[in-house]
């Protein structure tokens, strides 16, 4: 039986251009956000879901974020620790809420991200911007599909 070996063709590879810029913003977010505030891009992350949704759980956090349970909790006792975040255990229920200090840091990494953004999307016009949202919405509903895959050991897809 001969085998064939083929390769990924970087540049025609969905996976390899979504993996080069997901690691280039959290890399690049995380040195800026930790230069500027002590922050990296995790606990920005947890900041920026707790303003979308105060007093909700590190459970809903983690969810939404689609962050590990440890990357959140480490998230969330790194920014107790720098009094931006609390913990309201009113009720039995752990609902976190952001300090005055956790807002003011919210909002000025809000706008560093917001440029951000407009540097990668540099060239794009607002339609373009609206149909890469779209497609990148459409793969996301994909990816449940795509993670339950498994081909049967011995076979090729």
């Amino acid at each position: 039986m001969t085998f064939r070996r083929h390769s990924v063709v970087r540049d025609e590879y969905v996976p390899a251009y979504l993996s080069l810029i997901s690691n280039s913003l959290s890399w690049g977010g995380s040195r800026l956000f930790n230069r500027l505030h002590g922050v990296g891009i995790n606990e920005w992350r947890v900041l920026s879901a707790v303003v979308n949704e105060p007093a909700c759980t590190a459970t809903r956090v983690g969810d939404v974020l689609g962050l590990n349970k440890s990357v959140v909790s480490r998230s969330i006792r790194l920014l107790q620790d720098r009094e931006l975040l609390t913990v309201d255990t009113t009720g039995g229920r752990r609902g976190l809420r952001l300090t005055d200090a956790g807002h003011e840091v919210h909002d000025q990494l809000l706008a560093v991200s917001l440029r951000r953004e407009e540097l990668l999307l540099a060239g794009f016009s607002a339609a373009e911007k609206a149909q890469l949202l779209d497609f990148l919405r459409r793969m996301y509903r994909n990816v449940p599909a795509m993670n339950a895959y498994q081909p049967d050991e011995g076979t090729t897809p």
